[in-house]
C-alpha cells in the first residue's frame, strides 16, 4: 500500500511539472489555478505519508480530481489539439444555452471563435445563440462564416435560407436551400421551406417536385402529404389533392385541417353529403370548430334546412362571436337574417324545439286539470281543449322575438 502511494505521488508530481511548464509557456490563468490545486494535493499527500495516516474518502476524491483527473484531461485536450480555454468557453456557452440565457451564451461563444477563428462548429453555436437572442442580422453573418469554413454544413445553409425568406429574398433563399438538399437530400425541413419559397414565387410545379422527392425519403411524414395537397388544391387539381389529404389523415387521424380541406373541395364540387361528413370531422378540433360549423350552416342552407343552419351558426358564434357579423353579411343566409340580427338568438333551437313543445302541452294539460279541480267538476265530464303542435311551435318562437 505504501509503495502504491509513492507511485501515485510521483505521478501527481509529474503532472504538476507538466502544468507548470504549460503555465510558463502560455501564462494562462487557468493553468495557474490548476497548478495551485495540484500543489495543495501534493502537500496533503506528503503530510499523510510522513505521519503514516491514510486520508478519508472525501480527501482522496479531492486529491484525485485536482491532481490527476483535471491535469490528465488538460493533457488529453492538448494531445487532441483542443485549446483548453476555447473548450471551457464553448462548454460555458452550451450551459447558458440550455438555461436559455442566450446573451450570456453569445459572450462565451464569441470568446471561443476569437481564440480559434477556424472553428466552424463554434460559429454555428454562436449564430444560433445570436438568432435566439433576436440579433438575426449578425446571426446571418456567423452562419455565412460557418458555411465558408465548412461547405458541407447543410444546417447553416438551411438557417441562411430561413433568414433570406424572412427578408423576402426568395431567389436567394431558393439557392441556399438547394445547396442544403444537395448535401443532404433527406433533410425534410429544407424541403418544406424550399417548397414554400417556390410557391411564393408561383412555381407550383417545382414545389410539387420538391414535395415528391421529400416523400421518397420520408414516406410516413403526414405533413408532406398535407402540404402537397394544398399545392394541388391551388392548381385546382382536386382529385390529386383529395388523395393527398386522405393519405395525410391515414397517417395522422387527428389532422383535422385535412378534414376541413376535403370538405372545401367537396363543397366546391357540389358534393354536399361528402362535404358534411368532412366538416363534421374537422369540427372535432377546437381550433377550427367555428369555421367548420359555419361551413355546415352553409350546407344546411343549400339543403333548405334553415333551422339546422341556425343551430350550426349558433355553435360557431359561441366559439367565435365574430361569426355573427360574418353571417349577417353572407348573401346565402338572407332567409334567416332576421334570426341573426334579432335581439335574441335561438339557443340550440333544433335540439330544444321538440322538448319545449312537449313541456308546453304538459303545462296546458296541468293547468286545465287544476282549474277543473277548483270548480269541483268531475274531470271525466270535461273535454280538454287539444293543443296543436303548430300553435305551440309558433308561441315558442314568438317568445324569442323572431322578427315579424
Amino acid at each position: 500500500m505504501f509503495v502504491e502511494r509513492i507511485v501515485y505521488s510521483c505521478l501527481c508530481l509529474l503532472l504538476v511539472i507538466y502544468t507548470a511548464d504549460k503555465y510558463r509557456k502560455t501564462k494562462g490563468t487557468s493553468y495557474l489555478v490548476f497548478l495551485a490545486f495540484q500543489i495543495m494535493s501534493i502537500l496533503i499527500q506528503g503530510m499523510s505519508l510522513i505521519k503514516g495516516v491514510y486520508p478519508n474518502y472525501i480527501i482522496q476524491t479531492f486529491i484525485f480530481i485536482t491532481s490527476i483527473f483535471i491535469p490528465a484531461s488538460v493533457f488529453l485536450l492538448e494531445y487532441l489539439k483542443i485549446d483548453l480555454r476555447e473548450f471551457i468557453d464553448t462548454l460555458m456557452g452550451d450551459i447558458f444555452t440550455r438555461r436559455l440565457q442566450h446573451k450570456k451564451a453569445v459572450e462565451f461563444y464569441t470568446k471561443a471563435v476569437e481564440r480559434n477563428p477556424e472553428n466552424a462548429k463554434a460559429y454555428v453555436k454562436l449564430a444560433n445563440a445570436l438568432s435566439a437572442a433576436g440579433d438575426r442580422r449578425t446571426a446571418f453573418d456567423k452562419f455565412a462564416k460557418a458555411v465558408e469554413l465548412d461547405r458541407n454544413d447543410y444546417k447553416s445553409y438551411y438557417e441562411i435560407g430561413i433568414i433570406f425568406n424572412e427578408l423576402n429574398k426568395k431567389s436567394d433563399a431558393q439557392v441556399v436551400l438547394d445547396n442544403a438538399l444537395r448535401i443532404k437530400p433527406d433533410f425534410t425541413p429544407a424541403s418544406e421551406l424550399l417548397a414554400l419559397v417556390l410557391c411564393a414565387q408561383n412555381k407550383y410545379d417545382e414545389a410539387i417536385h420538391v414535395y415528391k422527392d421529400a416523400i421518397k425519403y420520408a414516406p410516413d411524414n403526414y405533413q408532406l402529404y398535407y402540404s402537397l395537397g394544398i399545392v394541388r388544391t391551388e392548381l385546382r387539381d382536386f382529385a390529386e389533392a383529395l388523395e393527398c389529404y386522405k393519405k395525410a389523415i391515414e397517417l395522422e387521424p387527428t389532422l383535422y385541417e385535412a378534414y376541413f380541406s376535403i370538405g372545401q373541395i367537396h363543397l366546391l364540387r357540389g358534393e354536399l353529403d361528402e362535404a358534411t361528413e368532412a366538416f363534421k370531422g374537422a369540427a372535432q378540433s377546437k381550433e377550427i370548430a367555428a369555421k367548420s360549423y359555419y361551413q355546415l350552416a352553409k350546407i344546411c342552407t343549400l339543403n333548405a334546412n334553415e333551422i339546422e343552419a341556425i343551430s350550426y351558426i349558433e355553435y360557431a358564434i359561441e366559439i367565435d362571436p365574430s361569426y355573427r357579423y360574418k353571417a349577417e353579411k353572407e348573401p346565402m343566409f338572407q332567409n334567416i337574417k332576421d334570426y341573426l340580427t334579432g335581439v335574441h338568438m335561438v339557443s340550440q333551437a333544433q335540439m330544444k324545439l321538440e322538448k319545449a313543445i312537449d313541456e308546453k302541452v304538459k303545462k296546458e294539460y296541468e293547468k286545465a286539470y287544476e282549474e277543473e279541480e277548483k270548480k269541483n267538476i268531475n274531470m271525466d265530464d270535461i273535454e280538454i281543449q287539444d293543443v296543436k303542435e303548430e300553435e305551440v311551435e309558433f308561441n315558442f318562437m314568438d317568445k324569442f322575438n323572431y322578427g315579424d
